[in-house]
């Protein structure tokens, strides 16, 4: 009996080194061969490439967008843009005095904005002519004592905003005195002056802007009388004086009032 149970005992144990050694043979990683490394060396190559191409797309885009920082002064961007898109000469007009308002923006603000002071006389030589002929005179927020409004004449003092027909008589008056010309001046130029100007377009007057009368730095001078010349609307490039419905760029002293 001794001898068939030391039998079976040795088949279980060579059959137990047998399975593991099958096992072993079975779960060991496959080969890694020359097509697999050439694909793997393939596609690491493409990477880097394609790391080198987005590198070099990067460094492109951060050279032509340069940061706001690299503006040494407001002069600068003016130069550049006025040797860019030179401004036409200012234009002689005649106008009415019975079917033109000469519009005084804002004026209220004068003494706290940069260059108002020194646009006073200015402002003061064209209301006199405006008033000498007859031209009604509109002012919105109650003026400054070197331009006040005289008896009568309108101080519209519920603007809301920049644009000054919004929410106020202004269009209501025009139209109940048959306004067909806009002497727009405004101490805001990118503001008051600009979207009054535009909206005054939009509705069909032939507007006038004395370009001697815009304060404000070089670029915002240049780019506010270059949006009236060009923008959608009032858009009159080559200046042609009082073309219908657009904006004429002019000057104080080459406005002339007639009857």
């Amino acid at each position: 009996m001794a001898a068939p149970a030391v039998m079976i005992a040795v088949g279980l144990i060579v059959g137990l080194v047998i399975g593991a050694g099958a096992a072993a043979f079975l779960l060991q990683p496959a080969p890694v061969t020359n097509t697999v490394t050439s694909i793997s060396t393939s596609t690491m190559v493409s990477t880097s490439v394609t790391t080198a191409i987005s590198t070099s797309t990067l460094a492109t885009t951060i050279t032509s967008t340069s940061p706001p920082s690299t503006v040494t002064s407001t002069q600068t961007v003016s130069a550049t843009i006025s040797g860019a898109t030179p401004l036409p000469a200012p234009a002689a007009v005649t106008v009415s005095a019975a079917n033109t308002a000469l519009l005084v923006l804002d004026y209220g603000f004068c003494y706290r904005m940069a260059g108002c002071n020194a646009s006073i006389p200015t402002m003061q030589k064209i209301m006199t002519s405006a008033r000498a002929a007859g031209a009604l005179v509109i002012f919105t927020n109650v003026p400054i004592k070197e331009l006040a409004n005289q008896t009568g004449e309108l101080v519209i003092t519920n603007a809301v905003g920049p644009q000054k027909f919004l929410n106020t008589s202004l269009a209501a008056t025009l139209q109940s005195k048959g306004i067909k010309n806009l002497v727009i001046t405004g101490i805001a130029a990118n503001g008051a002056l600009l979207y009054t100007g535009q909206e005054a377009c939009s509705r069909k007057y032939n507007v006038v802007v004395p370009g001697d009368t815009v304060v404000g730095t070089d670029y915002v001078v240049g780019y506010v009388q270059w949006q009236f010349l060009n923008a959608p609307g009032c858009s009159n490039a080559t200046n042609v004086p009082l073309s219908p419905g657009h904006a004429t760029l002019s000057s104080t002293s080459l406005i002339k009032w007639g009857p």
